[in-house]
Order: C-alpha cells, then structure tokens, then sequence
C-alpha cells in the first residue's frame, strides 16, 4: 500500500503550470533555485542573473532527464492508469465473486436436486409399500367375501 495522497497529487498537478517547476524570483530580481538530494548534496542550481544554472554532481544527466519528465501532464497521466487499473481490480475482484456464487449456487442446487432424488426415492417406496398393503386388505376382504 502506497502512503502517496493520490487526490492531494493530481489537485496539485491539475493547478501547476505546465512543464519544467522549480524557479523562484529573489528580491534582486535574480531567479535562484537549488534542489537537494535525499542524501543532502546539491543536484540542481540556478541563478539567472550570474548565468549560473544547470544540473550538478556525477548523476547530472540522468538528474536532468528526470525532472524534464516529471511535468504535470506525467503526474497526471500516471495517475489516470492507477485510477484505471484499480477500477479493473473492482471488475475483476466483482466477476470472481459472482462466478465464485455461481459456482455455489449450482453446487447447492446440485445438492438440493440430489437430496430431492432421495426423497423421490423415499416417496415411491412409500408409495408402493401402500399400494402393496392396498392390495393386502382388497385380498383380505375379497378372502372374507367383501366387496371391494
């Protein structure tokens, strides 16, 4: 499970501005900006009004290349296939139940249909056991001159 604010981040990519994020405008007029990694070392550094700017260290590149496509519409995007897969869960999760009560449902009326088989069963016995005691007391009172 993901502790990302889904809804706090597509909020925040659906108000940004398109493309590249990240300058700031001091008080001098100069747009200045640095980005820190995780491990504290410096990744990105801009000041527009020395012409200094650019990504910084080994992984510069690779760096540059990441925060080029990390732009609202990505955020957004990846956002609408989370959304889209976890609505095809549902789906999915939705089928397996109703074949799963499908499945029981037929087990069960297989059962009942078995168990109504032993009391048909059941019930033709009896029913010919009466007609044999039916046909026991005709003899008998055909045998003591009765009519039947």
């Amino acid at each position: 499970m993901s502790n990302i604010d889904k809804r706090a981040l597509r909020e925040a990519a659906e108000k940004a501005t398109p493309g590249r994020i990240g300058d700031r405008i001091d008080g001098s007029g100069s747009i200045k900006y640095q980005c820190f990694g995780n491990d504290g070392s410096l990744v990105l550094q801009t000041d527009h009004k020395n012409m200094e700017y650019g990504f910084i260290g080994e992984n510069s590149e690779a760096d540059e290349l990441f925060f080029r496509m990390c732009d609202p519409a990505t955020v957004l995007a990846l956002l609408d296939e989370l959304e889209a897969k976890d609505r095809r869960i549902e789906e999915e999760i939705g089928r397996a139940n109703r074949e799963h009560h499908r499945g029981f449902m037929m087990a069960c009326g297989h059962l009942k249909e078995h168990s109504n088989v032993h009391y048909a069963d059941a019930a033709e016995m009896e029913i010919a056991a009466l007609r044999n005691r039916i046909n026991e007391l005709e003899s008998d009172a055909a045998g003591k001159g009765e009519d039947s």
